[in-house]
């Protein structure tokens, strides 16, 4: 995002501590700390947006209302995302490494290879970086134009937060998840 255009910081232990355990275990870190995370704040981020919108009126409309714009869409696609991931991607590598583990190898699915949907998925990454990178942008890359910062820091502070999340969020999907379930099928 501004996320995927650089790596985030993430520590080398926790590189080798995620590479290391079961894919499931890898899976439900990320729902229960990211996807969990993203299902309480972007309700928030959207009403929060929106109160400033109102709030800045003139002075803030410049920036607000395309940031409220482009960040309605981004949660709406994000939904979306997150959704794909736990009601198709996750019960599918969860059900390949069982299998893989019991000596049976992977199922064969209509869509061929598991690459196919988490192939959609990284595509996805990048859109959402490129709508994060379009909200940085409207808000001056978090300090926000000097008119609207006072009645909208918090809200930039909470958009960092985001920011910071969503990039340890698709490290861990991108660099570590997909990559080992690529390599589990392969193997099989």
């Amino acid at each position: 995002m501004s996320a995927i255009r650089e790596k985030a910081a993430f520590p080398e232990i926790e590189v080798a501590r995620w590479s290391a355990s079961s894919l499931h275990g890898l899976i439900e870190h990320i729902t229960s700390r990211h996807h969990a995370y993203l299902r309480g704040e972007l309700p928030w981020m959207e009403r929060a947006i929106a109160r400033a919108a109102e709030a800045g009126g003139r002075a803030g409309s410049s920036t607000l209302a395309p940031l409220s714009r482009t960040f309605r869409f981004f949660k709406r696609e994000l939904e979306l995302h997150l959704r794909k991931e736990e009601e198709v991607l996750f019960p599918l590598i969860r059900q390949m490494e069982t299998a893989v583990n019991s000596g049976a190898g992977p199922s064969r699915y209509s869509f061929g290879s598991i690459a196919n949907p988490i192939g959609i998925l990284e595509e996805d990454h990048k859109g959402e970086g490129r709508q994060i990178d379009q909200m940085l942008d409207w808000i001056g890359n978090y300090g926000g134009p000097r008119q609207t910062a006072p009645i909208v820091g918090p809200l930039f502070d909470r958009l960092q937060a985001l920011d910071a999340d969503m990039r340890l969020h698709v490290q861990l999907e991108d660099e570590i998840l997909f990559p080992r379930v690529r390599l589990l099928e392969g193997e099989s």
